[in-house]
């Protein structure tokens, strides 16, 4: 990280805009970033505790804690609908007003954080964050002059002097009356944003000089560089636009970012589609500089402060999706799907995001245990966008969920989809189908897929331990099969789910002593897998080991959850190791690693 980006991330991460509300003049009382990372002083607790005789103070305490434990949790909403009710009782307080103003920003309720942001600076008029929220209003609202007067009396701050030449500078874009050559030299984000200007002016001079500035200072993510090579290519700079995006197309290679790959391929083949990413209007540049703050607070685990810039970029700009997959990933970080599902479900149908977000929406359904919710939701998603993916993931939703014969017929509209030719893109399609097959019985048509997948991976670990396993557990292909899972236990030596297939395939071909062998490191790696134990204890039992045999069944007799499991591994507890009559617990898995684009 560079010196320039380090100083713009302490500036953020120490959120100077909200620990202004403290005005170093407040008595000792708590600051505001002490007050978000909950960490009040007993003199907040002695304020509690003097509240107005005029209410029930059990009540009082008790909103004003609920919300500080919500605030905790990253709840906002709970936090703001707790903190409204102790503020209605004490309509005086300001330090609460501001706290509710910051409350009902993260919360969504941007109206009221207006509201709220209005009574704070009739009581202190040099409220940076009221001014902020307010210069933000103005902004969307189109006046510009007042917004330009609200920002320019933010006090000094550092926050504060990073952001306003910025929004000065896209407030004053109607007037045309920018300093192009001081707000490039203000910092990497500002030589940007004076680019965008550019471009949102209709003539770009001298395009090197914003790269340079920018690739120097370390802002260079792949949002601004793609964002940048598009004002190129729209500028007619194709040279200088292709190498961006022949870079990007790289980066998402190698990050199995296949959707982004296909994107600036289409891009740079076409300048046409970078078009539809011109900021049209002043709040649409000043939204995509809170957007580029509240995406490197997230980067950064700072996702309270984050959440502020998000909300006001979303104010000035309702409908862009990159803030609103951004806020998404907020919501899963802090465990709210619910919330995160309808950020996924507003981006907007032809934005670059939507397909991914529809299928983000709907792995967090299957993960809150609604499957057919899920399945339901990728139908409609493929109906309107014809996304193969979307069938690909509902075939996959079905296999996790042990519906095999469903997750077959899915796997097969996609392949339908694909004119039944299966390219090196979908190999992981060829890797899912043929574990559904196998798990359906039919080790035929497994076989065929697994061993096709491998044509295109040869040496991807699990998918070699899955097809040899299989091969293994019916004791058949030994040898083969006994190849394939020394060469992923070769790729990956510390994964105990492979050694367990090693042992186990030993173990199959009598070579009970080498079964142990690996049986126990497995053991060691994955200690309480029930699978693992009890082939262990198989092995155990067959070199005479029959005391330690015992105490690996018993072992995987506490960890299972399978009933069937269990009184299979009783019988064996208690009669010993019968081939002809005793069980052998079935693997439902192998514990492959998920299909993946890779």
């Amino acid at each position: 990280m560079t010196k320039n980006r380090t100083s713009l991330l302490l500036a953020l991460s120490a959120l100077a805009l909200l620990t202004a509300c403290d005005d170093s003049g407040n008595g000792g009382q708590t600051s505001w970033l002490d007050w978000l990372k909950g960490k009040d002083e007993p003199k907040q607790q002695t304020m509690m505790l003097t509240l107005p005789s005029d209410y029930i103070r059990e009540t009082q305490a008790g909103n004003y804690l609920a919300g500080q434990f919500a605030q905790y949790r990253g709840d906002w909403k709970t936090a703001n609908k707790y903190l409204d009710k102790v503020i209605q009782v004490d309509t005086a307080n300001v330090e609460l007003q501001q706290r509710a103003m910051v409350l009902a920003m993260q919360a969504g309720d941007t109206n009221r954080a207006l509201v709220l942001a209005r009574k704070v600076l009739e009581e202190d008029d040099k409220n940076l964050l009221g001014l902020l929220f307010v210069g933000v209003d103005q902004m969307a609202r189109q006046e510009y002059a007042e917004s330009i007067r609200s920002v320019t009396r933010m006090p000094e701050n550092g926050i504060a002097d990073f952001v306003r030449p910025i929004l000065i500078a896209w407030a004053k874009t109607p007037d045309k009356n920018i300093d192009d050559e001081m707000l490039v030299a203000s910092g990497p984000l500002h030589a940007y944003h004076a680019l965008l200007i550019a471009d949102y002016l209709g003539k770009v001079n001298d395009p090197e000089k914003y790269f340079v500035n920018v690739l120097t200072g370390g802002a260079a993510d792949p949002h601004i560089l793609e964002m940048m090579a598009d004002v190129y290519a729209r500028q007619d700079n194709k040279e200088l636009a292709t190498k961006i995006y022949e870079t990007l197309i790289t980066q998402a290679a190698e990050n199995n970012m296949t959707d982004r790959m296909d994107r600036l391929k289409a891009k740079r083949d076409n300048p046409e589609l970078g078009k539809a990413g011109r900021i049209e209007t002043p709040a649409q540049g000043a939204a995509e500089a809170f957007y580029n703050m509240a995406r490197i607070l997230f980067n950064d685990q700072s996702d309270e402060s984050a959440l502020v810039f998000a909300r006001l970029s979303q104010h000035l700009n309702p409908s862009k999706a990159d803030t609103k997959m951004l806020m998404a990933r907020m919501m899963v970080r802090t465990d709210h799907p619910e919330e995160a599902i309808e950020f996924y479900k507003s981006v907007p149908a032809g934005s670059a995001d939507y397909d991914e977000a529809q299928r983000s929406a709907a792995e967090l359904f299957e993960k809150e245990g609604k499957i057919d919710e899920s399945i339901v939701y990728l139908e409609q998603a493929y109906a309107q966008t014809k996304d193969i993916d979307a069938l690909v993931q509902i075939g996959d939703v079905y296999r996790r969920a042990e519906r095999h014969l469903e997750a077959i017929n899915a796997y097969d509209r996609a392949v339908s989809e694909l004119d039944g030719k299966v390219s090196a893109d979908y190999w992981h399609l060829l890797y899912a189908r043929g574990m559904s097959y196998e798990r359906s019985g039919n080790m035929k048509k497994a076989e065929e897929d697994l061993e096709a997948a491998m044509e295109f991976r040869p040496d991807h670990p699990y998918l070699l331990n899955y097809l040899g396993y299989s091969w293994a557990d019916q004791g058949k292909k030994l040898d083969k099969s006994l190849e394939l899972i020394e060469k992923a236990a070769n790729l990956k030596p510390d994964d105990g789910y492979i050694i367990d297939s090693l042992g186990w395939v030993y173990y199959k071909m009598a070579n009970f002593e080498d079964a142990v062998t690996q049986l126990e490191k497995a053991v060691e790696l994955v200690p309480y897998d029930p699978t693992i134990n009890d082939h262990l204890g198989d092995a155990y039992w067959q070199v005479g080991r029959k005391n330690e045999a015992r105490f690996q069944w018993a072992r995987a007799m506490n960890a299972s959850k399978d009933d069937k499991e269990k009184a299979a591994l009783e019988l064996k507890i208690s009669d010993g190791l019968d081939i002809k009559k005793t069980p052998v617990m079935e693997a439902k898995t192998v514990h492959p690693e998920e299909p993946v684009k890779r």
